[in-house]
């Protein structure tokens, strides 16, 4: 078995070296290719990446159409079984890849594996995601896309990521995924940690989220049951009209502060309703 790895980059410098060891110090048996596609990075990135030169099969710089593009030309790449993506904010955990390796290895029918995630906030641990149920995808995206690992023959089947989208390609690659009937296997050791300092986790971008996830929803969506689409219409409305309300809030209220809240909520009530779509 080969396992392939990519790492889109752009301008992270401050946190890439954190992502490379986290790959190039895993332990498998399998055949490990690394991939890293730079988009034009200009803050000091391409020198951590010469520096590990001898870690790294594949280096690509040139200037992209975002971090989705620069996830297909790996994939175009890649010439692994098994395929992990992991942005350059984020790290693998100790052990992520003996765990894929021995699930890919014992259960051959898998063809999607996922776990939970870490959550960091300024390089302080802040809780830990737990995954929804795959069948409420048609409501919004219920897994955290860098715990996935992808058979190649995925890719091959159902194509890669959609660049209509620029935050929800993701989720609307494992939607088709899920929709083809490909094998998901849930582990639940995470298998990542990641960063709420990049891009999705910051709270002005949650509107285009929210926007884009509507529009993956939707697609998939098409030809259901008129009780569905209103299911779909109220929780779009509600997940909207809270993030409205908590804006303000978000704006001075830290994480850590903000999930202690939440998580307090939450052990009084024996759970959240939003839980079945993702804890966070």
């Amino acid at each position: 078995m080969k396992i392939s790895i990519i790492t889109p980059v752009y301008n992270s410098a401050k946190t890439l070296e954190t992502t490379i060891q986290s790959i190039i110090n895993q332990k498998t048996t399998s055949q490990l290719e690394y991939i890293i596609v730079d988009g034009g990075s200009n803050d000091g990135g391409l020198e951590i990446i010469q520096r590990y030169l001898d870690h790294i099969d594949i280096f690509i710089s040139e200037t992209d159409k975002g971090v989705y593009d620069a996830m297909n030309k790996g994939i175009a790449r890649a010439t692994g079984d098994i395929i992990g993506i992991i942005n350059a904010d984020d790290w693998y955990n100790d052990k992520a890849l003996e765990a894929v390796e021995t699930i890919f290895t014992q259960e051959p029918d898998v063809s999607i594996v996922y776990s939970p995630i870490h959550n960091y906030f300024d390089g302080k641990y802040l809780n830990t995601f737990t995954p929804g149920k795959l069948e409420n995808l048609v409501f919004k995206f219920t897994l955290n896309h860098p715990s996935c690992f992808v058979r190649k023959s995925v890719y091959d089947q159902i194509g890669v990521f959609d660049l209509t989208y620029s935050m929800a390609a993701d989720y609307d690659f494992i939607f088709r995924a899920y929709k083809s009937g490909v094998s998901f296997r849930y582990l639940d050791t995470p298998l990542v940690s990641y960063s709420l300092n990049g891009m999705t986790g910051k709270p002005s971008s949650k509107f285009k989220q929210i926007h884009e996830s509507w529009r993956v929803a939707s697609k998939f969506a098409q030809n259901t049951s008129k009780d569905l689409e209103k299911q779909r219409q109220k929780f779009y409305l509600v997940w909207l009209v809270k993030e409205y309300l908590t804006l303000p809030f978000k704006q001075f209220i830290k994480p850590h502060t903000a999930r202690k809240i939440k998580a307090f909520v939450r052990n009084i009530l024996g759970g959240l309703p939003s839980d079945r779509y993702g804890a966070w």
